[in-house]
């Protein structure tokens, strides 16, 4: 009953059943931010503990750098996909707001993608070595 009450004090209940369904599918999208958002991290965090790696994030790579500290590098990521979440989520009525989570889940579904090929082209340990050596001054590793 609270809730029902609550839903009412917000005018919710009086939206159309066409902007209802957007709220859904952005908010299962949302989800999907979230799990692929997490992903990312444990690959990056696996590559930078182990191999190491390349980061095309310059904020990112700031951070791997100047602070060789994974704890910054997980609060930034964190945060910037909270940041992310959370404004979409209040657009999550309004077309913009679906059309800018398809866009996201889009971007990290291609990021996972390249992370698989990017763990296949640099599982050998010889490849991984001359990566090292080619790229030594934007090869990144936490020590």
């Amino acid at each position: 009953m609270g809730f029902a009450i609550r839903l009412r004090e917000t005018g919710i209940d009086r939206l159309p059943p066409k902007v209802l369904k957007r709220s859904r599918r952005v908010q299962v999208l949302l989800l999907g931010i979230l799990i692929l958002s997490l992903a990312d991290l444990a690959v990056t965090m696996t590559h930078l503990k182990t191999t190491g790696m390349m980061e095309a994030n310059p904020i990112a790579e700031y951070l791997i750098k100047y602070t060789q500290s994974p704890g910054a590098l997980i609060a930034f990521k964190l945060s910037t996909v909270g940041v992310c979440m959370l404004l979409l989520h209040r657009l999550r009525f309004h077309w913009e707001g679906e059309a800018a989570a398809w866009v996201a889940v889009i971007i990290l579904a291609g990021m996972s993608i390249m992370w698989h090929t990017y763990s296949q082209e640099y599982d050998d340990p010889a490849t991984v070595t001359v990566a090292q050596y080619d790229h030594s001054g934007n090869w990144l590793r936490f020590d």
